[in-house]
């Protein structure tokens, strides 16, 4: 099954808020529903560490999702 793991990051200064692909099954292709919902905050806290853009202290992850399927991310929430 494809599986697409979403993340909703907001600005602290601001509390603007967007969605943002981090994986797939394409790029990840152990990558279950079920493992991501066990194992997904460590995994996203170390992709959020290496993140050109959201790595900083600006950002947060308000929330994240595993998606069965293909998901396209909106801009701002």
């Amino acid at each position: 099954m494809f599986v697409t793991v979403v993340a909703v990051l907001c600005r602290l200064a601001t509390h603007d808020c967007t969605e943002t692909i981090v994986t797939n099954s394409n790029l990840a292709p152990g990558l279950t529903v079920q493992g991501c919902a066990i194992g997904g905050q460590a995994g996203l806290a170390q992709w959020k560490s290496s993140h050109p853009i959201y790595r900083s202290d600006d950002w947060y992850i308000e929330r994240y999702k595993c998606v069965a399927g293909l998901y396209t991310a909106r801009a701002k929430i």
